[in-house]
């Protein structure tokens, strides 16, 4: 870890248990420790996510193996207002399937950082969050790349970048079993390798979920990021549909459908382009 992200660091976690201290000073305000509920709820078709689960590609040999978790480890609640601060540490893998049930690691992405959350009440109907990271993220070949049409081994190389992204979510409940979430955000990368990646990016999504009953709910959840890669830019698309079994901000398991299409989001393939469509399962957490 660089010097200036343990800088980074220190002072993002001074920031927040400083305010932690000036609002649990106040009447009415409640100090929570390893809250399960989370303050900030990325969308579904969030591609830099914690996700504990995986997909297999319909279009291709490979699946998706996500592990991982993002937690609140402190939160404060003051009035109708929420902060916390927690941690993410996660992976996602791209396997190969082969004969006799076996899955080689492809390659594997490795993404840990700390988080700053926010989250109010507008109304009885409406709520707006939000979320500051500040993340690593390194990309390594594990078992070795072939290609898909020579025996040709892929070089590894080094890939990595560290960065902070700020984005906020409206949620307006438009009936007792129907929720509307819009989404917006920045990321910025102040160090890579390799240095051909352009700093600044943005995100818009869009989730509509709807309760079929308080235990199952149907979702669709869009994801548009805009970036550069390589001098190239790209809207990338990931799409996800599915169906919860589980109560709301509760634990419970999720079957769906992805596709995604744009530029490659995992290091090792940077530049490339990537089109996916696949079946998977997750567990909310």
């Amino acid at each position: 870890m660089t010097n200036r992200l343990k800088i980074f660091f220190a002072f993002f976690l001074a920031v927040f248990f400083l305010q932690a201290h000036s609002l649990s000073a106040k009447d009415n305000d409640s100090i929570y420790f390893f809250r399960s509920e989370k303050v900030y709820e990325p969308l579904e078709a969030g591609i830099l996510e914690a996700r504990i689960g995986f997909q297999k590609y319909t279009n291709t040999d490979y699946l998706k193996l996500d592990i991982g978790a993002s937690l609140d480890v402190v939160a404060v609640k003051s009035g109708n207002k929420i902060f916390s601060a927690g941690a993410d540490f996660f992976t996602f893998s791209n396997l190969r399937t082969e004969s006799n049930f076996k899955f080689p690691v492809d390659a594997i992405d490795y993404f840990f950082g700390i988080n700053l959350n926010f989250k109010s009440n507008i109304s009885k109907d409406r709520r707006v969050s939000a979320r500051f990271r500040l993340s690593h993220i390194s990309s390594h070949l594990q078992d070795g790349h072939v290609y898909e049409r020579t025996d040709t081994i892929f070089t590894p190389f080094v890939f990595s970048k560290e960065f902070f992204d700020l984005s906020a979510i409206y949620e307006y409940d438009i009936a007792r079993n129907f929720l509307l979430r819009a989404q917006g955000g920045i990321n910025f990368i102040f160090h890579s390798i390799p240095d051909e990646i352009s700093p600044l990016s943005g995100q818009i999504g869009f989730e509509a979920r709807y309760f079929l009953s308080d235990m199952l709910s149907f979702y669709i959840s869009n994801e548009v990021t805009i970036s550069e890669v390589t001098d190239a830019t790209n809207a990338n698309e990931n799409l996800e549909t599915g169906i919860s079994l589980g109560r709301k901000n509760s634990r419970g398991i999720t079957v769906f459908f992805n596709y995604y299409e744009g530029q490659d989001f995992r290091g090792q393939y940077y530049g490339s382009y990537l089109n996916t469509k696949g079946i998977g399962m997750k567990l909310e957490f």
